[in-house]
């Protein structure tokens, strides 16, 4: 795992807020306009971890006692954070 979103000039609940889109744990979806983004729990912090691939979304979708929500976000607005592999 290795894409999170470290927004700026906000927080990373405040991106999700701002530009994702609520969805079910099974409803994480990879698309042609939009990638999944875990919100992770992690006690003293939170990371948004971007799934990018369906290995990263089985990844962040194993139980591990910690609480998550998954986002569905547009490619566009995930650029900062992350730049996809070209074929």
């Amino acid at each position: 795992m290795g894409y999170y979103i470290n927004p700026p000039d906000c927080s990373k609940e405040q991106f999700l807020h701002n530009h994702g889109r609520p969805v079910l744990p099974g409803a994480a979806r990879i698309t042609h306009d939009e990638l999944p983004v875990c919100l992770v729990n992690n006690g003293a912090f939170t990371a948004a971890g971007i799934a990018y691939s369906a290995e990263e979304i089985e990844a962040f979708s194993r139980p591990d006692g910690r609480a998550k929500l998954w986002f569905m976000v547009s490619r566009e607005k995930l650029k900062p954070y992350y730049k996809e592999q070209q074929s």
